[in-house]
């Protein structure tokens, strides 16, 4: 068990991110927050202008797209639902959805372990979107898509997918439904995983676009100011649409280390921090609710992780292992956000910068010096589909 854990300096800091700022002085922000037992800051570096280039302040209350970060929220409010039903084989079936029979035999919980076998709808010209999307693209066009296509799924819990299609079908068909109450699915969110943790996360649906920012996609060196949000919300919420708060992140960040506790959402921890599923990624990361779990021997150090990416902004969380989730704390965790999306770990190195850097963090807090050739590091996909 990791023991010594240190702070990163602020010259640690500044070396993960000068070199992009110096090639874009203006426009663009990191956020990094880190955490431990005795310890926890947020560092802030670059700046931002919004939708209408006015200025934007870059602090604890500015919001970013989480992109699939937003998806370990899905899978927590998932696990509460869950919690206590006297039957944890439900499948598509037994929910009146009215989409095709194709999906009846797909178990609901492997929507939110990568092992659903449905597509992986996050690359380009994906057969799980229709070719002319209603705008907005709500629930029920993507439920009435589902009751036409010929699309076929593969067997689930047999191999890794990643489905942003699964959890949009979670979020925003299958919660209301789990829940019975009435509320949709932000309503759920806000009320049981939100609140509960004093987080004042929303949806994309519901941002003031004078206070996000700008977001800029980048070819090479060069960065294209990027159209914010993405086509298939509000469907896909669930599996993308959380925007947060630098403060908001580090609320969660510590929730899922075990630093803060609430008396509901704390005991769903180990089940979402352990293997749900007999599939593995090709590069041999286990599958939690929502997270990615590499364990030992994958990489110099084990880390539950979630990347996330859309046109024009990326984001990464990630904690080393606790022992017993949920009664001992994570020892040291931390979280990446950037208006920014394309850009990566340095030459010859093509990992996100997001998580490039929150590994370099997590290797600094250890007292370790990051390796110079970061190739190995974790992702959640051996290419770089967008979005995800």
């Amino acid at each position: 068990m990791v023991t010594d854990i240190v702070a990163p300096t602020q010259d640690q800091l500044n070396g993960l991110v000068q070199s992009y700022l110096a090639n874009q002085p203006t426009g663009l922000g990191f956020v990094i927050g880190y955490a431990a037992e005795g310890f926890s800051n947020i560092f802030f570096a670059g700046n931002l202008a919004n939708q209408a280039g006015q200025s934007l302040a870059l602090n604890g209350g500015t919001p970013f797209e989480l992109a699939s970060v937003s998806k370990t929220f899905t899978a927590t409010l998932y696990a509460l639902q869950m919690q206590g039903q006297s039957n944890q084989n439900l499948t598509l079936g037994d929910f009146p959805l009215g989409i095709g029979a194709q999906f009846s035999d797909i178990p609901i919980t492997s929507l939110v372990t990568y092992s659903s076998g449905l597509p992986q709808d996050n690359q380009t010209a994906a057969y799980d979107s229709p070719p002319y999307l209603p705008m907005p693209y709500g629930v029920p066009g993507m439920l009435g898509y589902l009751a036409s296509t010929s699309m076929t799924p593969k067997p689930p819990n047999e191999r890794y997918t990643y489905s942003n299609l699964g959890f949009g079908i979670m979020g925003g068909a299958l919660a209301p439904l789990l829940a019975g109450n009435g509320q949709n699915f932000q309503q759920l969110m806000t009320e049981n995983v939100f609140s509960p943790l004093d987080i004042y996360a929303i949806f994309f649906d519901n941002i003031r676009l004078n206070r996000l920012p700008v977001g800029y996609e980048y070819s090479g060196s060069t960065p294209s100011p990027a159209q914010p949000g993405w086509e298939l919300f509000p469907a896909y919420n669930g599996a993308g649409g959380v925007v947060a708060t630098p403060n908001d992140m580090m609320q969660w960040l510590k929730f899922n280390m075990g630093l803060i506790t609430n008396d509901t959402l704390t005991p769903l921890l180990p089940a979402l921090q352990s293997p749900a599923t007999p599939a593995k990624t090709p590069w041999g990361d286990n599958l939690g609710l929502g997270w990615f779990l590499t364990p030992a021997g994958n990489a110099d150090f084990p880390t539950v992780w979630k990347d996330g990416g859309l046109q024009g902004f990326n984001s990464y969380i990630a904690l080393l292992p606790s022992d017993a989730p949920g009664q001992q704390a994570s020892a040291a965790g931390c979280f990446v956000l950037t208006n920014s999306d394309g850009l990566y770990g340095g030459a010859g190195n093509n990992t996100e910068i997001t998580a490039a850097i929150a590994n370099d963090v997590l290797y600094y807090m250890q007292g370790l010096t990051p390796p110079a050739d970061k190739v190995s590091y974790p992702r959640s996909t051996p290419t770089r589909p967008l979005p995800r």
